[in-house]
């Protein structure tokens, strides 16, 4: 199976599999088992393994189902392995706040570096030809001479990304010190990383997204100009026919 014939990603599987059930995991394991009466049946650190095996089985399941490597469950398990090491290790909470703010200052510095080169990661995002019709946009800047102009746009598109990690990085970084007080490998450390992760898609995920919703729709509203099209027509047609 080819990559543009292979099935694709079903996000809500993602975010439930990568984001949500390992948070679960962390944060209401241990009360579900005290309530049903196994209190101590696991140990904070197993009660971690489970958290990062979720994204991890996850991603298996999904690259032999689709052929194609998972970014979400490569970051979900990066994300939740670091946890559980700081877990296992019994690291102070300093490191949480590391953990946190380095994984968006990574993806951010990607971003930023790739933009010169062949395949900028701004346009793997926002310019897929699953998605989009590039074929038909790059003829008609081409015709236009609008290469330039074409060009900006990816540029403030990648500019907004970054401006949108380095939020997230010092509110990462800001929010962890603040919520998680204890060392690793305690039930109260799983607690605190639990509620961590639900307030921080409050006060930093939401405003990222919205950040990056700004960046997309800057970049398909130049599209619509550059090129004369209306925003249904710069879709793939088998997405517009939807």
């Amino acid at each position: 199976m080819t990559p543009n014939n292979a099935k694709r990603e079903n996000l809500l599987l993602n975010i439930i599999f990568n984001i949500v059930a390992p948070s679960v995991t962390f944060s209401k394991l241990d009360d579900l088992l005290e309530k049903v009466g196994l209190e101590g049946m696991l140990s904070p650190t197993q009660i971690l393994v489970i958290a990062v095996s979720i994204p991890l089985a996850y991603g298996i399941y999904d690259y032999i189902n689709r052929r194609n490597v998972n970014l979400f469950s490569i970051l979900g398990f990066a994300n939740v392995g670091l946890t559980g090491l700081i877990g296992v290790l019994a690291l102070d909470g300093l490191w949480v706040a590391v953990k946190e703010a380095s994984l968006p200052a990574i993806f951010g510095i990607l971003v930023l570096a790739s933009a010169k080169t062949e395949k900028p990661l701004i346009r793997t995002i926002f310019y897929n030809p699953d998605v989009i019709d590039v074929d038909k946009i790059n003829k008609i800047v081409a015709e236009r001479n609008e290469e330039s102009a074409f060009e900006k746009l990816f540029s403030l598109a990648t500019l907004l990304f970054v401006v949108s990690s380095v939020f997230s990085v010092v509110m990462n970084f800001v929010l962890a010190r603040v919520l998680v007080t204890s060392s690793g490998g305690t039930e109260l450390f799983n607690e605190q990383m639990g509620r961590m992760t639900w307030i921080s898609y409050i006060v930093i995920v939401i405003p990222g997204m919205a950040i990056s919703i700004v960046a997309m729709w800057k970049l398909y509203a130049g599209l619509m100009k550059l090129t004369g099209l209306k925003f249904e027509e710069l879709m793939h047609p088998h997405h517009s026919k939807k």
